[in-house]
């Protein structure tokens, strides 16, 4: 099964949209960092906290962004969001796949923060 060539081109490019989001966050968590080692010892550590979030919105985006060139590339959706390397961002998902069995979460492929 392959998606008509209208809706591979619209789902590669929107995957490329996805990408430019995720080196725009790049470039702001840069500036965050260099905020959070300026704040004061006592607020680092919330600061930091509140920082990786941008790093889970990076995550996320690149994520998606695989999906939809799956989708774009031919997979069905189940194949497309089993692949998914967020477990939790998989889970939504997979029952808009089709799919309504849990997946084993052996190697979950978890958030990564720094």
């Amino acid at each position: 099964m392959s998606a008509p060539p209208e809706h591979a081109d619209l789902l590669a490019a929107v995957a490329d949209e996805l990408m430019l989001v995720r080196e725009g966050i790049d470039g702001i968590e840069a500036l965050v960092s260099a905020l959070v080692r300026r704040a004061p010892t006592e607020e680092r550590p919330n600061a930091l906290t509140q920082a990786q979030a941008l790093d889970a919105l990076t995550q996320r985006l690149e994520a998606l962004s695989g999906v939809l060139r799956m989708l774009g590339g031919g997979a069905s959706p189940s194949e497309a969001v089993s692949r998914l390397s967020l477990a939790d961002m998989a889970g939504r998902l997979r029952p808009a796949a089709g799919e309504h069995r849990p997946q084993s979460t052996a190697d979950a492929g978890d958030l990564m923060l720094f």
